[in-house]
């Protein structure tokens, strides 16, 4: 009976497969009023492509003409059956549970939550269920293939071309239901990644194992105590409220991974940010059996520290320091600044398709060098056309260079190598007045201050691309819970610094309960946290440095993608 049944079924699904697949064009009787504009703006094609279906058909057809159209079902019974099948999924030989969670758009949270039979762990041959997601969900756990829209670019021929269904292009880009415009930015399918080129970081916690960290900040309790005893308060501490705020997303941190069973032991010490107070807690205290260190605040300090004992010491913030200094135990969990432009360099290259190059700089002596460095680099790009370098006079650049600098009849790359304020808003204003009628592209190799008074929108005109090693994704269902819990806790809204406790110190303790001791979880592989990408690598006899960077885009929908 069974067997009959599955029979049956197949029967149906073959037909149905079939007669979709069938009729790829369908005939269509026009109505009076109708057009060749409206009726291919009702199929999402061009004219010029309902022409070619229609030869002899004039602009305004007679009502009752009989013209042939795309049949809008094509396909369709296919992805239907085919999201049936991956509700049960087959484990398959050398998978693990990223990569399956990657290939659903899922986290490995959910994927536990709907199968509790993980907990013996995952086998070849499993069926696992796969939890439905939402839209936003879809859209925003991978990466995707991007596509600019040219003259000429239609529905149809951009389904052809990547061999995607309207549906898929439609569901990525709503706003495609207003149709396809010159410049609109689109996500065309995901980029597919193959988990045996990229070494990701997989939980794999030993519950028996008893973790102890020692945080050292500068909490300033001295002078908290002094201020209650005088009754004079200062209006604002920023180092106070840093410092608050980074322990409070270690505390969330800490709670998070003890829920998860992990036993760990904490202890806070207050360095005062003195010197002074930093020798007298490490001749007072016994670090023989913490794991790490998170701390001291400053860069310099969290150097000190780790050059006097021999536990791993975690530098939680960036400094410009950073990039020269360097000791054996000493862990930078922020990237230097050769990542990002190394970074961008390597996505301009392999992007690079005969664009003309404009790299403006600032008239500060420190930064020549680092303006030929990048020049050289760019030098290196196969096919390199022209490189244009742009200097402004006391910090203004007169409107008139940018004309004889960009070519405005083909494709532009405008590359700022500063991070003075002057510099970057005359760069800004200048080529916003072109960008309606030229081809232009923003690249800066680190968005910091100078971009504070920037408005958005006219970055997104100029398609800015820039690197940076902190982006959150506020429609992340894990960025959502974080935030929810974090305001129902303190009544606000978490700061960058809160956010930024939570992830250093998440990061760290789950990489020591998931190998034998801290340096080897470093090497375990590259992991995403709530805003930042963990990529730990070892310089030789030097310190463990994160290079975890992302590539952010802004598009004229003034959206944010992530490219790499």
């Amino acid at each position: 009976m069974n067997k009959i049944k599955l029979l049956v079924l197949f029967l149906f699904l073959s037909c149905a497969i079939s007669f979709a697949q069938e009729k790829k064009y369908v005939s269509y009787t026009t109505k009076k009023g109708e057009t060749i504009k409206s009726i291919a703006k009702e199929y999402k094609m061009s004219k010029k492509d309902l022409r070619r279906l229609n030869p002899g058909v004039g602009k305004k057809p007679k009502a009752n003409t009989v013209i042939i159209v795309p049949n809008k079902n094509f396909g369709k019974v296919i992805t239907e059956i085919k999201a049936i099948d991956d509700n049960r999924y087959t484990v398959q030989s050398k998978e693990t549970l990223f990569g399956i969670s990657k290939k659903f758009g899922i986290t490995i949270e959910e994927l536990k939550s709907a199968n509790p039979n993980l907990v013996i762990g995952l086998q070849i041959g499993m069926k696992l269920v796969i939890p439905k997601q939402t839209e936003a969900q879809v859209k925003d756990s991978v990466n995707y293939v991007l596509h600019t829209v040219i003259i000429d670019d239609t529905i149809y021929n951009l389904t052809k071309r990547y061999e995607v269904t309207e549906d898929d292009l439609f569901n990525l880009n709503p706003s495609l239901k207003e149709g396809l415009k010159l410049g609109m930015l689109l996500k065309v399918k995901p980029i597919e990644i193959h988990e045996e080129e990229i070494n990701f970081f997989v939980e794999n916690i030993d519950i028996e194992k008893e973790l102890n960290v020692v945080f050292m900040l500068p909490y300033q309790l001295n002078k908290l105590n002094d201020s209650i005893r005088t009754g004079s308060f200062e209006k604002s501490n920023s180092l106070l409220n840093i410092t608050t705020d980074f322990h409070l997303g270690a505390t969330m941190a800490i709670d998070s991974l003890r829920q998860k069973g992990l036993r760990i032991n904490v202890t806070f010490l207050d360095t005062e940010n003195s010197n002074y107070k930093l020798q007298y807690l490490l001749n007072k205290n016994d670090f023989s059996d913490t794991d790490v260190v998170i701390g001291p605040l400053f860069f310099d300090k969290a150097l000190w520290v780790s050059k006097h004992i021999k536990t791993p010491v975690i530098a939680p913030l960036y400094s410009k320091k950073q990039d020269s200094l360097s000791a054996g135990n000493l862990v930078k969990s922020s990237p230097n600044y050769k990542v990002y432009e190394n970074k961008l360099l390597a996505y301009m290259e392999k992007s690079y398709n005969g664009e003309n190059v404009v790299v403006i700089n600032d008239d500060k002596p420190k930064n020549q060098s680092k303006l030929w460095r990048v020049v050289n680099k760019l030098k290196a790009f196969d096919s390199i056309q022209n490189i244009e370098v742009i200097k402004p006079e006391n910090g203004l650049i007169n409107k008139k260079v940018f004309m004889e600098k960009l070519d405005t009849l083909g494709k532009n790359w405008v590359l700022l190598i500063s991070n003075e304020i002057v510099t970057t808003s005359a760069t800004v204003n200048n080529l916003k007045t072109y960008a309606e009628d030229v081809d232009i592209s923003l690249f800066a190799i680190t968005k910091g201050r100078n971009f504070e008074t920037i408005n958005n929108s006219f970055l997104g005109k100029l398609n800015f691309v820039y690197p940076t090693s902190d982006f959150m994704n506020m429609d992340d269902i894990k960025t959502q819970r974080f935030y929810k819990k974090y305001k129902s806790k303190n009544y606000a809204l978490p700061s960058k610094f809160v956010i930024r406790g939570f992830d250093v110190t998440y990061d760290a303790l789950i990489r020591i309960a998931s190998a034998n001791n801290f340096e080897e979880g470093l090497k375990l592989g590259i992991s995403s946290r709530l805003s930042c990408i963990f990529d730990y690598n070892k310089k030789l006899f030097g310190s463990f440095e994160n290079e975890g960077v992302f590539l952010i885009k802004y598009t004229k929908d003034l959206d944010t993608i992530i490219l790499e």
